[in-house]
């Protein structure tokens, strides 16, 4: 039996892939930020309600605790707000290490067998 091809040679194609669909993670940020949300409006509920307790008082007590108030609602705001950008910038950070590991480079090497040519 005499064969359609001949001799064959190597070829080799490269290309990049992407793996799995691309995810664009909306919400995660918000999702880690929520619990934090949630306390800075307690937070803000309880000083309301503190400083409507004092309204109208004088004393030492009174001045120290609105000086604290101030003080430390200012510090627990700061904090909190720095905790939510380092969420953001974890999923941020995350996103990119997924879509890296998303996409691969494959190189396919296969044998290529040539028609025989009529004489």
């Amino acid at each position: 039996m005499t064969s359609l091809f001949s001799e064959s040679e190597t070829e080799i194609v490269s290309t990049t892939y992407m793996f799995l669909t691309q995810d664009e993670m909306k919400g995660k940020a918000g999702t880690l930020n929520q619990p934090i949300n949630d306390f800075l409006s307690l937070t803000k509920k309880f000083e309301s309600s503190l400083k409507e307790e004092i309204k109208g008082q004088k004393g030492l007590i009174v001045k120290k605790i609105k000086k604290e108030l101030e003080s430390n609602s200012e510090k627990r705001k700061a904090a909190l707000q720095m905790i939510k950008e380092e969420h953001t910038a974890k999923v941020d950070r995350y996103k990119m290490i997924i879509e890296d590991l998303r996409q691969q480079d494959v190189t396919l090497t296969y044998r290529k067998k040539k028609p025989v040519k009529d004489v």
